[in-house]
């Protein structure tokens, strides 16, 4: 590579950082300026700075109480999936049933279907059970779209590791195979890690 080649990819990196992180700067100068600011000007930094937006999202109960509900039934729905999600992915990955293949295509159909279809479902199903408003209701709901996308992202990682790896890790084992064991323990915790990090885009 010649420096001129060098020139250019480097300028073309430094173009791709600015445009990239030109959104995140405009957040963060927005918010540390005001309303009439805002509204008015147009300014590369704020000309009066100010801490009155990050006081009110922290003070206000309208703000935060959001976040913290978000967190909450996050939380949930995401104990709840990797709790469903685990043990069904290794199933699919290691044993054969009949109509597995079709089982596993119909949950990935549920992750299809538009939300709109299971509203009146879940209106009166909530209803009925007096769970109207709450964290759990929400949690359950996004599990018909969760799992499913759980379910087939674990399933990937649980087929990846070699079947030999399961039967020489398995505890009875002789202790030469505790690498083993511990190789197969790290894949599942980054499958299930990864799949958490869905889990918590998800219903946001």
């Amino acid at each position: 590579m010649d420096n001129r080649q060098f020139k250019k990819r480097t300028l073309f990196l430094i173009a791709y950082l600015v445009f990239a992180l030109l959104p995140i700067y405009w957040m963060l100068n927005m918010s540390f300026k005001t309303n009439e600011e805002i509204l008015s000007s147009f300014t590369l930094w704020p000309a009066e700075f100010t801490w009155a937006n990050y006081k009110t999202i922290f003070t206000d109960p309208s703000w935060y109480s959001g976040y913290i509900n978000s967190l909450i039934y996050v939380g949930i729905n995401t104990v709840i999936s990797l709790t469903v999600a685990l043990p069904a992915a290794y199933a699919f990955s290691r044993y054969r049933f009949l109509g597995d293949k079709h089982v596993f295509f119909w949950l990935l159909t549920n992750r299809m279907t538009p939300p709109a279809v299971f509203l009146l479902p879940f209106f009166q199903l909530y209803t009925t059970l007096g769970l109207m408003d709450t964290h759990i209701a929400v949690a359950m709901a996004h599990l018909l779209f969760n799992v499913p996308l759980a379910v087939w992202i674990l399933e990937g990682f649980m087929s990846g590791i070699p079947t030999a790896s399961r039967v020489s890790s398995s505890p009875s084992s002789c202790r030469s195979s505790r690498p083993a064991w511990a190789w197969r323990r790290s894949s599942a915790s980054c499958s299930a890690g990864s799949s958490c990090c869905w889990r918590a885009r998800s219903p946001a």
